[in-house]
């Protein structure tokens, strides 16, 4: 497995992080697809695939973090169109491997959101 660090990888998809020292998610400039970074030590796999948190209200530390404010909207921008692409990152540096690109259904539960992989 190649890993890239994970501004390449958005790049490489057509995207720009914001904040790219701490930012998860873009959206892509061509077509406005949310593309999200998703670390492989939250997957967790049920019955149907495999789900993490990708936002919950504690991140946000009182709403003040621009950063969980970008990862909410997005998360609600792709919640609203259905999906998202996943990408998986690895370790601390957060390292993503380019030639893995998953389809992310994005579903609100409670105040969290989820994303969904199917098997």
């Amino acid at each position: 497995m190649r890993l890239i660090p994970r501004v390449r990888a958005f790049e490489a998809r057509g995207a720009a992080l914001k904040y790219p020292s701490r930012s998860r998610s873009a959206i892509r400039a061509d077509d406005g697809t949310v593309i999200l970074a998703i670390r492989a030590r939250d997957l967790r796999r049920h019955r149907r695939g495999s789900r993490c948190v990708v936002w919950t209200p504690d991140e946000a530390q009182g709403a003040i973090d621009p950063v969980s404010r970008d990862l909410l909207e997005h998360c609600r921008l792709a919640a609203l169109r259905g999906g998202a692409e996943g990408l998986i990152t690895y370790g601390e540096a957060a390292k993503v491997d380019p030639d893995v690109v998953l389809p992310l259904r994005i579903v609100r539960r409670g105040e969290e959101y989820w994303a969904e992989l199917s098997a």
